[in-house]
């Protein structure tokens, strides 16, 4: 049989809340993948990057082999879509990471998140009123690079006004490129509007409804996008307008015929939601509509390329429930500071939300699969909350290791050690002379700068309400982060993971730690192995359809890496001397059938 593999990414899915829901009868598809094949949990890589781990899961290598950076795609001659081209095998990679290329093979490459060259106009919603959203002031920034942004918490900034104009309103949405557009909306009757485009084109929507999507000019381009009325009051002349991420007709793949049948045949494609889905959001359900819209948009796609255009592996990141996680778990779960018995019951129902939202695109997936199609669904990594905020930049000066601008970045001509945004905020560099391109230290002090970084970190310690807690919960030098997956000329010299609870980004007291002044979650920063008694770091796999197990389960004592899924997809596909996948086969969970009894000469047992 030439098995085939649907692949669904789940960005953040957590094993405990999966078997809390499933458990609870909430998720009847994953409940029946559960009971009827096979699982493992997942141990990620450091850092707990989806860019990282969905990168190691989709070439089946370890970082050191696979990762280059964030948006820095590795080249494809030895991983596994290297071998499915040789072997006349076609992927699809819709809605994956843009890290993961397809340069210079057959493969399809659709929408891949990252830059959004696709995206004409951002997501907005337009409001007569928009001081229903204030702005709340923000002591810390979290996140990787340390700039003032709001990744942590998931927050969006993307309000405009609605001005009024005797019996109508007009606003005007502005494109990446600088052209602005103004359009009317002209009052129907008490429940209902229209808005009249620049083309002639008029769009007629009710209170609570969704447009019909509609092509736009815009400027010397045309998008296509769609309208929610979220509420009108003709009597106070106040109105709220949802506008949803508007796109190029096309410019979202490798192969635009392909890509005209797909979207012709799926509708029109969003890669994110206008309002965060967050407890506390006003119109936050538009986010779950959006983000089911998205889900099943993607079962379909899946279910087309596979049944209809003969390609071998699909592979998707769905990233709703992840944001549910940074909303919601810092009040959740009771290991949180933030956690309240009254909150966490609304913060549950939220993220219960998100997962039935998956549920119902994989219920989608199994209605239509072929019987020779292995379904996977699995996540790259967890969540766990956030107790403590750490500015690594700090604690390097502290320890005279660099020095600091007045944005609190390091000064290149007086810094031994820094840290590469695309890399992530666990590796240090030693800016070595002759290797960086202001370079100060020489190639002789190397050891002793190398050793000065490892015991800054390795002796970095905080005195908490609970006594004093280790910063960092593991440091180890670049020559023995091997049994981590890094090595390398791309690895930074020195590696660390933060403890459980500790997560980077700075605060306007430039303090090196201090105690998170809201709810969170985070994965990157924490050590992959963090876990509490309602979350984790951990991912998760489940698999369902020929080679799979019924009721074959390996949980985290002894998991499975990002890198075995790669190396498994392979045989699963029948792929032939694979000798570049350094990830172990998952024999225990699926029916693996040998093409031969011992592995070739030069091939590593742990692959096949």
């Amino acid at each position: 049989m030439n098995q085939k593999v649907i692949m669904f990414g789940v960005d953040g899915m957590i094993p405990e809340l999966l078997y809390k829901f499933a458990g609870e009868g909430y998720l009847p598809n994953l409940s029946k993948i559960l009971e009827g094949g096979a699982s493992a949990e997942l141990l990620p890589y450091i850092s707990t990057w989806g860019d990282v781990n969905f990168v190691s899961f989709m070439s089946g290598q370890a970082p050191g082999t696979s990762w280059k950076g964030q948006r820095i795609a590795a080249d494809n001659r030895n991983n596994l879509l290297g071998y499915m081209d040789r072997q006349n095998k076609k992927s699809a990679l819709v809605h994956f990471p843009e890290t993961v290329s397809v340069e210079g093979t057959r493969h399809f490459q659709f929408a891949p998140f990252g830059e959004g060259l696709f995206e004409l106009a951002s997501p907005m919603v337009y409001s007569t009123h928009p001081d229903q959203w204030p702005e709340r002031p923000k002591t810390e920034y979290l996140g990787w690079p340390p700039v003032a942004e709001t990744l942590a918490y998931h927050e969006k900034s993307n309000r405009s006004v609605i001005e009024t104009e005797n019996t109508h309103f007009r606003f005007a949405i502005t494109t990446h490129d600088g052209h602005t557009e103004t359009i009317r909306i002209e009052p129907l009757d008490r429940t209902s509007v229209c808005l009249a485009l620049n083309d002639g084109t008029t769009v007629h929507i009710s209170v609570g409804q969704w447009s019909e999507w509609a092509e736009m000019r815009l400027g010397e381009e045309t998008g296509i996008g769609r309208f929610k009325l979220l509420a009108y009051d003709p009597d106070r002349m106040q109105l709220d307008l949802l506008q949803s991420q508007i796109n190029r007709k096309l410019r979202f793949s490798n192969q635009k015929e392909l890509e005209a049948e797909l979207l012709e045949h799926t509708g029109p494609f969003i890669s994110k939601w206008t309002v965060s889905v967050a407890p506390d959001h006003l119109y936050m359900e538009t986010g779950l509509e959006e983000g089911e819209y998205q889900a099943r948009w993607l079962a379909r796609a899946a279910e087309w390329l596979i049944n209809t255009k003969g390609y071998d592996l699909f592979a998707t990141v769905f990233r709703l429930i992840d944001e549910t996680h940074h909303t919601c778990l810092g009040e959740y779960d009771p290991a949180s500071p933030f956690y309240s018995p009254e909150r966490a019951e609304r913060c549950e129902q939220v993220m219960r939300s998100g997962y039935i939202v998956l549920d119902r695109a994989i219920g989608e997936i199994l209605a239509h699969k072929s019987d020779d199609t292995l379904l996977i669904v699995a996540s790259d990594h967890g969540d766990v909350p956030n107790a403590y905020m750490c500015d690594i930049y700090v604690r390097l000066a502290q320890t005279g290791l660099c020095t600091l601008d007045q944005e609190g970045l390091p000064v290149m001509s007086r810094s031994k050690a820094y840290l590469k945004k695309e890399r992530g905020g666990t590796e240090i560099f030693i800016n070595l002379k002759g290797r960086e391109p202001e370079g100060i230290v020489e190639s002789g002090d190397y050891d002793k700068v190398q050793t000065e970084i490892f015991q800054a970190i390795s002796t970095w310690y905080y005195e908490t309400p609970k006594g004093v807690k280790n910063v960092a919960g593991i440091t180890v030098k670049k020559q023995d982060a091997s049994p981590l997956g890094f090595w390398g000329d791309a690895a930074g010299d020195v590696l660390f993971a933060y403890n459980q609870g500790f997560v980077w980004g700075y605060n306007h007291n430039r303090d090196a730690v201090a105690p998170v002044t809201a709810p969170g979650a985070n994965h990157g920063p924490q050590i992959p192995t963090a876990a509490t008694a309602h979350s984790s770091n951990y991912g998760i796999a489940l698999f369902y359809g020929p080679a799979a197990r019924q009721g074959a389960r390996r949980d985290r004592t002894s998991p499975y890496k990002m890198n075995d899924m790669g190396t498994t997809i392979a045989r699963v596909l029948r792929l032939q001397g694979c000798e570049g996948l350094d990830g172990r086969l998952m024999h225990d969970l699926l029916d693996l059938i040998r093409e031969d009894n011992k592995p070739s000469e030069g091939r590593h047992e742990s692959n096949y």
